[in-house]
């Protein structure tokens, strides 16, 4: 597996995302932050952060993930069963805030391909080349919770209380039957990810995402086959387009989003 990529944190702000790839395993976690409107309210309960978790859940499920007779959703469980225990003592793991994260992963073994979504980063596969077009997994559970209504700036003296109404349901439905799953304390959530096996054969790349490096798709910008050539073409310069596009639109208005930047990753892999 041959894996190029980038990962880079919105302006002026650690990175909560996560790139990681050894052997043949690649990793993309997007940790869970909250709306820029409530940054001063949100109390986590744990004292490492985000971007703590989504390293050390990475380093196990690496680990773990080598093993190619370990089904990746064990992987995963394990891998959260381990960093909960690392931090159960010391951190408030029953605060909803606790530190979370997407998960995706792509893992090659010999003439097969596994892969594992949970929440809403992607995995794309580009057949194209064999006539099959273009596959994109992604868990989308999280969109039950985004509220109706119009439009309201990042500016708006309205936005604090309209995010903090979308904080608490989202809170209400997070990693529990019927709601959107993600990964934090509980290695249940572990089986609820998407999971597949696909034959290399075929398969022209694999584009491993965080919602950050595709917006440019959510925003109408670009399409999916056009967000893969340029995603195979230079990752670097998918995320130096998205940032022009938030740039432009500081208030989020015509892109609704919750915050203006958001940490962009993306991993472009392609196979022997």
């Amino acid at each position: 597996m041959r894996v190029t990529g980038v990962s880079e944190p919105r302006p002026g702000k650690p990175n909560e995302d996560l790139l990681a790839h050894r052997g043949d395993v690649v990793v993309v976690l997007d940790g869970c932050g909250v709306p820029d409107s409530l940054g001063g309210e949100v109390r986590r309960g744990c004292r490492h952060g985000v971007p703590w978790y989504v390293r050390s859940l990475a380093d196990e499920l690496l680990a773990r993930a080598a093993d190619p007779a370990e089904p990746l959703p064990d992987a995963l469980a394990g891998a959260i069963e381990t960093v909960t225990a690392a931090h159960r003592d010391e951190c408030d793991l029953s605060n909803v805030d606790t530190p979370a994260c997407t998960v995706t992963v792509l893992r090659q073994r010999g003439d097969t391909l596994d892969h594992l979504v949970l929440s809403d980063s992607s995995v794309v596969f580009d057949r194209r080349a064999a006539g099959h077009g273009i596959e994109v997994v992604c868990d989308e559970r999280i969109a039950m919770v985004r509220l109706p209504g119009p439009t309201i700036g990042l500016d708006s003296p309205e936005r604090a209380a309209r995010d903090r109404a979308g904080s608490a349901a989202r809170s209400a439905k997070l990693n529990r039957p019927g709601g959107f799953w993600v990964a934090a304390t509980d290695p249940a959530a572990a089986g609820e990810a998407f999971t597949g096996t696909t034959p290399v054969a075929g398969v022209d790349g694999v584009l491993l995402a965080t919602d950050g490096a595709t917006r440019l798709v959510e925003f109408g910008e670009l399409s999916w086959p056009a967000l893969l050539d340029l995603a195979a073409a230079d990752p670097a310069e998918l995320v130096r387009r998205t940032r022009a596009t938030e740039e432009a639109d500081p208030t989020a208005v015509r892109f609704p989003r919750g915050k203006q930047y958001d940490d962009a990753t993306a991993a472009w892999c392609t196979f022997d």
